[in-house]
């Protein structure tokens, strides 16, 4: 089954109203068909608006699927959460310009996105097709490859002259097979430490959007 087979089947097994469904599969519809490739048009402003709504949403989202998560893994799953794995991305914001820091949340995206679709594949040989957690794991999946396209928008703003590295290629971090247990950690961390990470973004974007964008004499200064 394809992504595109599973949006559908899980949109059909979700328990909502039929306006609801349809409103959902439209939103996932055009986030997928979302490329890094397309042009940025938007302003400075504009971007940088849409980049903060979009992390706020993110966060209140991923905090929401991590209850779920949770809820769904039973006792002690709270526990799974709080424990190290060495293999998933770290939750901390690092660089010395905002185009250093929007560069290395750039990057740390790319890297959630193996993690969080490693953690649906491992999560659909676990549960029925119907269950929602998988329909909240593939719509948080969409969303973050969504939000890296609106950073890739930001950085282009940041550094217009300056082609954005891509990720070397190299090893992902993603797990070795694992055990149950092992998995419902590794889900659990994974959500956790991007919803932190998410928080930072959140700052670091709410920083930018009153400092980015300068008019003066029809032009705009980055600070």
């Amino acid at each position: 089954m394809n992504g595109h087979e599973r949006n559908m089947f899980l949109e059909g097994h979700r328990p909502q109203s039929a306006s609801k469904t349809f409103l959902s599969f439209v939103l996932l519809t055009v986030i997928g068909l979302v490329n890094t490739k397309f042009p940025c048009n938007d302003s400075c402003d504009k971007t940088i608006h849409k980049g903060v709504k979009l992390s706020k949403f993110m966060q209140r989202n991923t905090a929401e699927l991590i209850k779920t998560y949770q809820a769904n893994e039973g006792d002690f799953a709270k526990q799974f959460c709080k424990m190290q794995m060495m293999n998933v991305p770290a939750s901390s914001l690092s660089g010395q310009t905002s185009a250093d820091r929007m560069l290395n949340v750039y990057t740390r995206l790319m890297e959630f996105q193996h993690h969080i679709k490693r953690v649906l594949e491992q999560q659909t040989d676990l549960l029925p097709p119907q269950s929602p957690l998988l329909y909240n794991l593939d719509e948080i999946l969409q969303r973050t490859a969504h939000f890296t396209y609106k950073v890739n928008c930001i950085l282009q703003i940041l550094q217009p002259n300056i082609p954005i590295p891509e990720p070397a290629a190299g090893p992902t971090g993603i797990p070795l097979p694992q055990n149950v247990f092992q998995q419902k950690v590794y889900g659990c961390v994974v959500l956790t430490r991007l919803n932190k990470f998410l928080s930072k973004i959140v700052g670091e974007l709410r920083s930018l959007k009153g400092s980015m964008c300068i008019k003066k004499k029809g032009t705009v200064v980055m600070s």
